[in-house]
């Protein structure tokens, strides 16, 4: 397989203030992020990871000892694991030496001691660190290729019994979007008016076509290059105890680019009505089994 392109990475998620350059992503807004827990985890109020540390909670006490966070990004993550008092100790890997840069920054301005970033490359995982309670994969590891060689290093890293979580774009690899996908999504667009789906550059964001995969992995040679066999390399490796998809089949597609409008509206009681109308048709859809569940969180421990 070919190596992922770490230059080409940086270029693309060295800076996180460029991330939401040409509009928020779709589970930025209050309604999507509701709709996702209620999906998850029952109840709109609690997120995917307070219920896994709910559950683990009900086995043994908090904070544990250590979690590593994979492609950690701009250190969101591991802030909410510090804040939430879940993790003694909390270690963030990323491929983007700049991106490593931004987290550090962050969790010293927050005073936080108990946050560490070193660079590591999910392809070729070779920490020497200690074992961790809990491996995290959130919104990362649908930029890996070498699926099966972190899966031996999260084992290997993992105390026994220890847990795999991820929380992950699990949709079609390289975004080859499904005709029914496109075919729905592009319905359910042409119902809004023009200034819920003007883009930041002044355009109406009509017609959503599928990208060629080449296009794709030029712009990011690890944008979601296996993410439709993460589950089951997953599953391969290690206990599955949970996998609870959440859509994002038809949101994620129409709501990127124009998300930030349904914030920022004149009248935001009609931008969200027509929100609430987008989330209930993608759970009509779902329910009905028309469209599948591109977005999931997988709970996986390792066998002892």
């Amino acid at each position: 397989m070919k190596a992922i392109d770490a230059e080409r990475v940086d270029a693309v998620w060295g800076n996180p203030a460029d991330w939401d350059a040409e509009g928020l992503h779709w589970g930025a807004l209050p309604s999507v992020q509701q709709a996702i827990n209620r999906r998850v985890t029952g109840d709109p109020a609690q997120t995917p990871l307070a219920w896994f540390f709910e559950r683990i909670r009900g086995e043994r006490p908090l904070p544990l000892d250590r979690v590593l966070v994979l492609g950690c990004g701009g250190g969101g993550l591991e802030r909410q694991l510090a804040a939430a008092g879940w993790v003694r100790e909390i270690v963030g890997i990323d491929l983007s030496p700049r991106v490593l840069e931004h987290a550090t920054a962050a969790a010293v301005a927050a005073g936080l001691s108990t946050i560490r970033y070193l660079p590591g490359d999910m392809n070729r995982l070779t920490l020497d660190e200690a074992p961790f309670d809990v491996v995290l994969g959130v919104s990362a590891v649908h930029h890996c290729a070498a699926l099966e060689a972190l899966c031996e290093a999260v084992e290997r890293l993992l105390l026994p019994a220890g847990w795999f979580y991820l929380d992950e774009y699990v949709g079609p690899s390289r975004f080859q979007w499904t005709d029914a996908q496109l075919h729905h999504a592009n319905l359910l667009l042409d119902l809004l008016p023009d200034d819920l789906v003007r883009t930041v550059n002044g355009q109406i964001r009509r017609n959503f076509r599928r990208v060629p995969a080449a296009e794709v992995a030029s712009f990011d040679p690890s944008e979601a290059v296996r993410s439709d066999e993460i589950a089951a390399v997953v599953a391969q490796r290690f206990q599955l105890l949970e996998r609870r998809g959440y859509g994002g089949a038809l949101l994620h597609l129409q709501l990127a680019q124009i998300a930030q409008n349904f914030l920022t509206a004149a009248d935001r009681t009609r931008a969200d009505l027509y929100l609430d109308r987008l989330i209930a048709a993608e759970d009509r859809l779902r329910h009905a089994g028309r469209i599948d569940d591109d977005f999931m969180v997988i709970v996986a421990r390792r066998r002892s």
